[in-house]
């Protein structure tokens, strides 16, 4: 048996249309229903949005409402502790500037790693374009024109091109 794993995904709608706050799938054979492949894996839908409190526990529920509106409204009506001292620690959170600050240097931070990797990303595939149009035999105007990029970034490409021929020769 494979390690368990449990997807969950909260959503402010009803993704399958039958009312209800939680829907939960494993794997099964189509064919034979009562056969299951024991992955492991259990995904679980919520819906914020459910109709049938009578099926899934009242803390969940609560949960889900504190979910789609996190207020201290909403908060105060729950019954649950748990869900009472995440609102307080939510809004702990909330009140820190420090922590906010630390939040959104970490937010801007893959932010930018991620565009860091997308620009590298499209720096190698204009490499490897310009050295397939290269092999065959265009020019670099011809090559600037083909790619919609301008003759002296082709040509700085062609260099760096040359440059990493010449350090693995």
């Amino acid at each position: 048996m494979l390690n368990e794993v449990l997807v969950v995904m909260i959503t402010p709608f009803d993704l399958f249309g039958y009312g209800l706050y939680r829907y939960t799938f494993q794997m099964k054979c189509e064919e034979i229903p009562e056969l299951k492949l024991d992955d492991g894996a259990t995904r679980i839908f919520l819906n914020t949005r459910g109709e049938h409190p009578e099926l899934v526990p009242s803390e969940l529920i609560e949960l889900l409402k504190y979910m789609q509106h996190s207020t201290d409204e909403v908060s105060g009506a729950c019954e649950s502790k748990r869900i009472q001292e995440m609102h307080r620690r939510v809004c702990q959170i909330r009140a820190s500037e420090k922590t906010e600050v630390k939040y959104m240097q970490t937010w801007e931070e893959k932010i930018l790693i991620k565009q860091e990797g997308i620009a590298e990303g499209e720096k190698k595939l204009l490499m490897s374009l310009i050295k397939k149009k290269l092999a065959k035999n265009y020019s670099v105007g011809q090559i600037s024109e083909m790619l919609e990029i301008n003759i002296s970034e082709v040509e700085n490409i062609i260099e760096k091109i040359q440059n990493e021929k010449a350090a693995e020769g």
